[in-house]
């Protein structure tokens, strides 16, 4: 799938660029990606793009007024450290990496699976890719909002090294729209 609307995991035709969680960066500012997968909608007005990269992912908020890009991802120009916490302008960000054994990582997939479902089933753009030769090699994007906020989570899973990167991102409603 290159970027088929309305399917919840996505046969990646690429292997990914990044083999372990010291290899992610994050940036606000990096030029946006071609995606191997996305899902786009609106959310109270709000253009949300959630985008798996073969070198990770990207999640685009916009509001016509102001534009958040944030990238997670191993490229040339994501070159600053994938913060544990990051706070700017109502936007806030925290990642962790966590060890995971091979069931603990079965499992995982098998949750984000549901998961991605139910937020699409829901009408919050989200996704997961499954990247070739492992079947628990996947980035999974999952969105939601409430009355006050946009949030989403990710997942980057490397079973080769049993870590699986989560991040997790809030814009404040009203800073999206400052």
């Amino acid at each position: 799938m290159s970027e088929q609307p309305g399917v919840a995991v996505a046969r990646l035709p690429v292997a990914y660029a990044d083999t372990g969680a010291a290899q992610l960066g994050f940036s606000l500012d990096a030029a946006l990606q071609e995606p191997l997968a996305r899902e786009d909608g609106k959310i109270n007005g709000i253009t949300v793009s959630v985008r798996l990269l073969g070198a990770s992912h990207q999640v685009v908020v916009d509001d016509g007024a102001r534009r958040i890009c944030e990238t997670v991802a191993c490229l040339p120009d994501v070159t600053s450290a994938l913060p544990e916490n990051f706070q700017e302008s109502g936007y806030v960000f925290s990642s962790r990496i966590e060890k995971v054994t091979e069931h603990q990582l079965v499992a995982l997939v098998e949750q984000l699976g549901v998961r991605v479902t139910e937020q699409m089933a829901s009408g919050n753009p989200s996704v997961m890719g499954v990247f070739p030769g492992d079947p628990h090699a996947v980035t999974a994007i999952v969105s939601d909002s409430s009355a006050e906020e946009i949030s989403w989570h990710t997942w980057h899973t490397y079973p080769q090294a049993g870590e699986v990167v989560i991040t997790t991102s809030v814009i404040n409603r009203g800073a999206a729209r400052a």
